[in-house]
C-alpha cells in the first residue's frame, strides 16, 4: 500500500517550555476557551499544516494518539475520586476523542469524514491502513494528525505506556496531507498489514539502501513514526522505519522526491 505526502507539520518538545495556548491566541487568533492542552496541541499542528498547503472542505480528517487526552482523565479522576467533587461538563466532553476532531475540523473549515482513532499498539500504521482503504473508495485526500501529550507527573503516562522510569516522554504533534495522487508530492510512504519477525526485519534491513530507524525507547511518544517520517522529508533522506511491540515488528518505507 502506498500513499503520497503533499505537506507536513511537526512539533516535538516539552510543553512546560512552550506555551501552545499563547501561540494559538497570538499567532492564529484562536479562541481557546473550554479547551485543554491536548486539544491545543492538535490545533497547533493542524494550523501549521494549513499554513503550508491549501486544504479542501471535503478532505478527510484522521487523528490518532497513543493514549488520547490523558490530562483531562487525570484531572477528572482527582476531582471525583480524591476531592469527592463532581465531574465538570467540559472535562467530560473533552475526554471524548471526537471532541478534538471536532475542534480541528472547525478550525480548518472541513466538512468531510472525521475520525478519531486509537488502536492497541501500532496505532500510526493501523490508522494509515484505514486511510488508504477509505481514500480508495472516496478518491479524496486526507489530513492525518498524530497527537501525544506527556502528563505531569510523567510517571502516570509511563505506567500507561509501559515504558521504563528512565525513559523521557515528550509531547508531540505531527500532521501529513495524504493522497493517492503523486502529483506535487514531497514523498511517498509505503506500508502493509503484515507483522514481521526480528529475523525477517534484519533481512530487509540488510537489503535496504535507506536510512534505518528503530522506534526510540529512550525518548518516547507513541506515534513517533509520524515525527521521523516528517524529519526524513526535511532532511531529504529515504527512510526505513521499524516499529515494534514485544516480538512483533511493522515497517514503513519513505521515498523522498
Amino acid at each position: 500500500m502506498k500513499l503520497y505526502i503533499k505537506a507536513f507539520s511537526s512539533y516535538r518538545g516539552n510543553l512546560d517550555e512552550f506555551d501552545v495556548k499563547k501561540e494559538l491566541k497570538q499567532r492564529y487568533k484562536r479562541d481557546t476557551r473550554r479547551q485543554d492542552r491536548f486539544i491545543h496541541l492538535a490545533l497547533y499542528g493542524a494550523l501549521q499544516l494549513q499554513d503550508k498547503i491549501d486544504l479542501k472542505q471535503d478532505d478527510e480528517l484522521y487523528i490518532t494518539s497513543g493514549v488520547g487526552n490523558i490530562d483531562v482523565i487525570q484531572k477528572s479522576n482527582i476531582s471525583v475520586n480524591e476531592n469527592k467533587d463532581y465531574l465538570k461538563p467540559f472535562d467530560f466532553i473533552n475526554m471524548l476523542g471526537n471532541t478534538t476532531s471536532y475542534h480541528v475540523a472547525t478550525a480548518l473549515g472541513l466538512k468531510g469524514k472525521n475520525i478519531f482513532q486509537i488502536s492497541n499498539n501500532f496505532t500510526f500504521i493501523n490508522s494509515l491502513i484505514s486511510i488508504y482503504a477509505s481514500l480508495n473508495i472516496s478518491k479524496k485526500e486526507a489530513i492525518y494528525g498524530c497527537v501525544d501529550l506527556a502528563t505531569n507527573p510523567q510517571s502516570l503516562i509511563k505506567r500507561v505506556l509501559g515504558v521504563s522510569k528512565e525513559t523521557e516522554v515528550l509531547s508531540a504533534v505531527n500532521y501529513q496531507k495524504l493522497s493517492l495522487n503523486s502529483n506535487k508530492a514531497m514523498a511517498s510512504i509505503e506500508f502493509d498489514t503484515k507483522s514481521y519477525s526480528l529475523e525477517e526485519v534484519n533481512t530487509l534491513v540488510s537489503k535496504s539502501e535507506s536510512k534505518v530507524i528503530y522506534s526510540d525507547k529512550d525518548i518516547y511518544f507513541e506515534t513517533q513514526a509520524s515525527y521521523y517520517i516528517n524529519r526524513a522529508i526535511e532532511q531529504k533522506e529515504d527512510l526505513f522505519y521499524i516499529d515494534s511491540f514485544e516480538d512483533k515488528y511493522k515497517i514503513v518505507m519513505v521515498d523522498i522526491y
